[in-house]
C-alpha cells in the first residue's frame, strides 16, 4: 500500500481549522488518506466529547471525497440520541432514511457529557474521475436524515494531492441520476415573541387577631390600657403579619406587588355600626403596613366583612360542647336569608332574646365565640423585580413560576437555537403556560427541529391560527407526506416570509 505524504501534511493543517470550528461539538483527529492503486482508504478518530444531543436527534456523519469531476461517499457513522437509539434497535428507521443511508459503518448512542470517540477505517473503490485533478476529503453532518449535501453542516475540507493515475481501464457508461427522494430538510420555521404582560404573582395568605378598643378604630401597635380596664397588646399578632411578609420576601429577586387586608366583625351591635368599625379598622391596618413597607396607596388595599356569619356557622358546625338539637336550631337561624341591615339585626335580636338561644348566647357565644370572629385576614402578593435577561436565566432554574411567558422567551434567546438549554426553556414555558397558543407553537417548533413530528402535531392543536402556526402545520404535513395539505397551510401563512420560502421548497422538490 502506498501512502501519500502530502496528504498527511495537508490533513494536519486542516485539522487545526476543524478544531477551531467544532461545529456541533464534533471534531475529527488523526486523519489519514492513502491508496493501493485499486482502493482509496480513509482513517480518522471522530471525537464527540463536545456534542450534546437531544433525545430525539440523530446525526448521520458521512465521509466523502470530491473533485471537479465527481464525488464518492464512504459508509456513514450514525450517532443517536437516547430515544432514537431505542427506535433504531427496534428497526424503526424510516424507509427514506434507509434509502439515503444504505451503508452504515457504525451506530453509537451519544452519552451527553461523557467522552466518546470512534476510530474509523474504511475504503472505497478507486474511481476513474479521481485521477483528474485535486480532490478534497470532507465530513458531512446531516441532522435530518435527508441525505442532501446542500443544507448540511460540512466540516472544513481536508485537501490532499491527486492520487496517481492507475493503469488505463475501460470507462463504464455513467449511471443515470437516481430519482430524488421526496424528503425535506430545508423548511424554515418561525417562532413568535410573546407579548409583554403583567408578571405572575405568588400569593401568601394568613390570619391574625388584631384587637381594637370597643367601638374605636385606632390601631395600637404597643400595649394599651383601655378606659374599660382592658389591656390591648397587638405585638404578637402584628408580628404574625410581619413574619409572613418577611417570608414572602425571602427571595431577594422578588418585591411586594400588593398587600390586602380584610377585617371581620362579629354579629353583635347594629349592622351599620359594625360596617363602620370593620371597614375603618381594615383601613388603618392597611395604611400602617403600607407606611411600614413603603408601599404606594394602590398597593396597600383593604376590604371588610361587616358581620362574620360564615365564620359563626363554621364555629357551630365544629363545636363539641353543644348538643345536636342546639346545633340544628342555630344553623336554622344562621341560614335564614338576609337582604339588608334590618334582616341581619333581626337575626341577631333572635339570637339574644329567643329562649332557644338566650342562655347559650350569654354563656358561650358572646364571651367565647364572637371574639374569635373579630379577625383580620391578609393576602400578600409578590412578583419579580425588574431584572436583566441573564438574571432571569438563573431565576428560571429555581423559581420558574415567577416568570412571564415573554421573560421565558427572552431567556431562550440567550442560547444557541437547538441547544439543550434553548429547548429546555421552551419546555418549561409550556409546562407553566400549557394552554397558551404561543407557548404551544414555540414548543412545536422545537419538536419539528428535533424531527418529532408526532409531538409537534399534538402541540399545534392548541397553537392558534397565526401565520407562524399555519407554517408549522405545513411543515409537519409535508414531512408526513401530505403535500396537498402542506401547500394549503403554507398558502394560509403566506404573509410570513418563511411560508413563502417553504412553498418554493415544496414545489422544487416534487
Amino acid at each position: 500500500m502506498k501512502k501519500i505524504l502530502s496528504i498527511i501534511i495537508l490533513a494536519a493543517t486542516c485539522l487545526n481549522m476543524m478544531a477551531d470550528n467544532k461545529k456541533h461539538g464534533i471534531v475529527a483527529e488523526n486523519v489519514n488518506v492513502e491508496d493501493n492503486g485499486q482502493k482509496v482508504f480513509a482513517s480518522f478518530d471522530l471525537v464527540l466529547d463536545g456534542l450534546r444531543m437531544g433525545t430525539n436527534q440523530q446525526f448521520f456523519i458521512t465521509p466523502y471525497v470530491e473533485g471537479a469531476n465527481g464525488r464518492t461517499v464512504f459508509p456513514t457513522i450514525l450517532v443517536n440520541g437516547r430515544n432514537m437509539q431505542y427506535i433504531y434497535e427496534r428497526g424503526g428507521l424510516s424507509r427514506n432514511v434507509k434509502e439515503e443511508y444504505p451503508n452504515i459503518y457504525k451506530v453509537i448512542k451519544r452519552e451527553n457529557g461523557k467522552p466518546q470517540s470512534i476510530t474509523y477505517t474504511e475504503a472505497v473503490p478507486l474511481a476513474p474521475w479521481m485521477t483528474n485533478g485535486d480532490m478534497t476529503f470532507h465530513l458531512a453532518i446531516d441532522s435530518c436524515g435527508c441525505g442532501k449535501f446542500r443544507g448540511n453542516d460540512i466540516l472544513d475540507p481536508i485537501v490532499y494531492a491527486p492520487i496517481p493515475e492507475p493503469e488505463p481501464e475501460p470507462i463504464p457508461e455513467p449511471l443515470p441520476e437516481p430519482e430524488p427522494v421526496r424528503r425535506y430538510c430545508c423548511f424554515h420555521t418561525a417562532y413568535i415573541t410573546p407579548p409583554v404582560t403583567e408578571l405572575p404573582v405568588s400569593i401568601h395568605e394568613g390570619k391574625a387577631q388584631v384587637q381594637f378598643e370597643v367601638n374605636h378604630i385606632e390601631l395600637h401597635t404597643e400595649p394599651y390600657l383601655c378606659k374599660s380596664g382592658q389591656i390591648i397588646d397587638n405585638r404578637a399578632q402584628l408580628q404574625i403579619i410581619n413574619d409572613s411578609i418577611a417570608y414572602a420576601l425571602k427571595d431577594p429577586n422578588v418585591e411586594i406587588q400588593s398587600i390586602n387586608i380584610c377585617g371581620y366583625a362579629s354579629p353583635e351591635s347594629p349592622y351599620t355600626h359594625n360596617d363602620y368599625l370593620a371597614s375603618n379598622r381594615s383601613r388603618v391596618l392597611a395604611e400602617y403596613l403600607g407606611y411600614r413597607y413603603n408601599l404606594p396607596r394602590e398597593r396597600s388595599t383593604y376590604n371588610a366583612v361587616t358581620e362574620n356569619w360564615e365564620g359563626f356557622r363554621q364555629q357551630v358546625m365544629e363545636a363539641h360542647d353543644i348538643n345536636e338539637y342546639e346545633r340544628y336550631q342555630l344553623l336554622g337561624l344562621i341560614d335564614l336569608p338576609a337582604y339588608g341591615p334590618a334582616d341581619y339585626d333581626a337575626k341577631e335580636n333572635i339570637l339574644k332574646t329567643d329562649p332557644r338561644f338566650a342562655r347559650l348566647y350569654r354563656e358561650k357565644i358572646l364571651p367565647l365565640w364572637f371574639p374569635m370572629l373579630r379577625c383580620t385576614k391578609f393576602t400578600i402578593k409578590t412578583q419579580l423585580k425588574p431584572t436583566s435577561d441573564e438574571k432571569l436565566a438563573e431565576i428560571i432554574k429555581t423559581r420558574p413560576e415567577m416568570l412571564s411567558l415573554n421573560q421565558m422567551f427572552r431567556v431562550a434567546r440567550l442560547y444557541r437555537e437547538g441547544s439543550y438549554e434553548f429547548n429546555q426553556t421552551f419546555e418549561t414555558a409550556l409546562r407553566f403556560y400549557a394552554d397558551d397558543p404561543i407557548a404551544n407553537l414555540n414548543a412545536a417548533i422545537v419538536a419539528i427541529n428535533e424531527q418529532d413530528y408526532e409531538l409537534a402535531a399534538r402541540l399545534l392543536v392548541k397553537a392558534g391560527d397565526s401565520p407562524e402556526a399555519e407554517n408549522a402545520r405545513g411543515i409537519v404535513a409535508a414531512q408526513n407526506g401530505d403535500y396537498e395539505s402542506a401547500l394549503e397551510h403554507f398558502i394560509m401563512a403566506t404573509p410570513l416570509p418563511e411560508a413563502k420560502y417553504n412553498r418554493i421548497e415544496l414545489k422544487n422538490n416534487k
